[in-house]
């Protein structure tokens, strides 16, 4: 399952991160490398995280992904608040939380996660 997530998220999220060439409009929210202080690598753990908790199922309340890279010392959680439906849609309310060896506070950030009728997960606009 392919994370794909929708251009003009605000000024919240910071600027985009193209996913792939097969993304094309699609960005990923948190920066253009997800923010200060995190690597390419973390971003990739960022993303993988994200992938495992939107294909959970069932999806609930509670649960939670993790990643964390000891080389950079730069970790992140994003947890499930909130399951709903929306236009026909399955969807949660995710708290995705960064928290980067530079920063002084973590990062904090709730996207609506919506599957789309092929499966798909898309941030809600």
């Amino acid at each position: 399952m392919r994370l794909r997530l929708p251009r003009g998220l605000g000024v919240a999220l910071a600027g985009c991160l193209l996913l792939s060439a097969a993304a094309g409009a699609q960005v990923i929210p948190f920066g253009g490398n997800f923010g200060p202080g995190l690597s390419p690598d973390d971003n990739q753990m960022l993303v993988e995280s994200i992938a495992r908790l939107n294909a959970a199922e069932p999806s609930r309340v509670g649960l939670s992904e993790s990643w964390s890279n000891p080389q950079t010392r730069t970790s992140g959680t994003s947890t499930i608040l909130r399951v709903f439906h929306s236009r026909g849609m399955a969807c949660h309310l995710v708290r995705h939380q960064i928290v980067a060896a530079e920063q002084a506070r973590p990062r904090d950030y709730r996207l609506t996660w919506c599957r789309t009728p092929t499966g798909e997960w898309k941030i809600k606009a």
